[in-house]
């Protein structure tokens, strides 16, 4: 489906998964702002004019959208629209239309601007499900690990090591930290060990910089209105990052990956390459290229200076699944499912 139609079904679609993912405010204003959407602005225009691909698979118009009107709600600039999002009781469809049509209307030149950047939650809640990963490896190498992660946004995955969780009853990580994951846990029990962490590197076409005030409002605006914990955690875990800020190169993945996974690696510690909900926004030539690097390079591990590969990647209708590849070796084990904001989690081994 292509052209107005197309993207009408876009908000249509991510308006039910706003509702599975426990966000009935945001799946609301999906299906309002999908029916009621004009010409009559620029944003209407942008927007049903789009020119690529505008589902969640491709450009997510809708959450562009929505983030644009509740970073402009937090920071003050819509006030009648702001009456309306949490924690105001939810409203009736035609009233948040109308309003959310006013809204756009007055902060036109603004909402074209933030349709320019691609969504990017930075959804630090599945490190609920990479940190188990972690384990696995650290247990099978004995070695610490060295971090690089793809699709990084403002790199907060990988501070894993600072966040606390509490998985199958154990508490692991910082027990202190102001950020704590408990994911529902099902399955096999935890293996492995308590990974430490001696290096950090992402990479991101775009990345956002949690020094800046403008980033840091983008990463929060993309967080639905209605979901109080996630606000809570993704701010918590910005301050956790602006300690020490990671080194996020601002880089295609495919030629980061070709650049910094090189064959000949210092000893002594394990490099792990992971990404969360990243590929499916990948060319395939990109995938093609990663996966060639990794596998050149990982025919060069050794036991002494290991790679792996850890994905939590959508697998196609069965949601996210959790993979991981360690060389030397390197088959490809699955390790868990999990749904993308990892509420839940089956663990399927080590």
């Amino acid at each position: 489906m292509s052209g107005e139609a197309g993207v009408r079904d876009a908000f249509a679609k991510q308006s039910v998964w706003c509702e599975r993912l426990g966000s009935p405010f945001t799946a609301m204003l999906m299906d309002c702002l999908g029916r009621s959407l004009d010409r009559a602005t620029a944003t209407g225009r942008a927007v049903l004019d789009w020119a690529g691909a505008p589902d969640a698979m491709g450009d997510a118009v809708p959450l562009r959208l929505a983030g644009a009107l509740h970073a402009l709600v937090r920071r003050g600039r819509l006030p009648q629209l702001a009456s309306l999002y949490p924690p105001a009781p939810l409203s009736t469809p035609d009233r948040l239309a109308g309003v959310a049509l006013e809204a756009i209307a007055d902060a036109d030149d603004e909402i074209v601007e933030w349709l320019t950047h691609a969504p990017q939650t930075n959804e630090i809640a599945r490190s609920g499900v990479l940190y188990p990963g972690m384990m696995v490896i650290a247990g099978e190498t004995g070695l610490p690990l060295s971090l690089f992660e793809i699709g990084a946004s403002a790199g907060l995955n990988l501070f894993p090591d600072r966040f606390a969780y509490e998985l199958n009853g154990e508490m692991l990580g910082r027990r202190a930290s102001p950020v704590t994951l408990a994911p529902a846990w099902a399955g096999s029990p935890l293996v492995g060990r308590e990974p430490r962490i001696v290096g950090r590197r992402g990479c991101d076409r775009n990345p956002l910089d949690v020094t800046d005030a403008a980033h840091r409002e983008r990463l929060i605006g993309y967080i639905w209105p209605d979901q109080d914990e996630r606000l809570a955690r993704v701010q918590a875990a910005i301050a956790i990052a602006r300690e020490n800020p990671p080194a996020i190169d601002a880089a295609d993945a495919a030629d980061w990956i070709e650049r910094v996974i090189v064959d000949e690696a210092p000893g002594g510690q394990a490099r792990v390459v992971f990404h969360s909900i990243a590929l499916q926004y990948f060319p395939q030539a990109a995938k093609d290229r990663i996966t060639a690097r990794m596998e050149q390079a990982g025919a060069r591990a050794t036991s002494a200076s290991p790679l792996a590969w850890l994905a939590f990647e959508q697998f196609g209708d069965e949601g996210p699944r959790l993979t991981l590849r360690l060389w030397p070796g390197g088959e490809e084990r699955l390790l868990a499912k999990a749904d993308a904001h990892v509420h839940a989690l089956e663990w399927l081994g080590g």
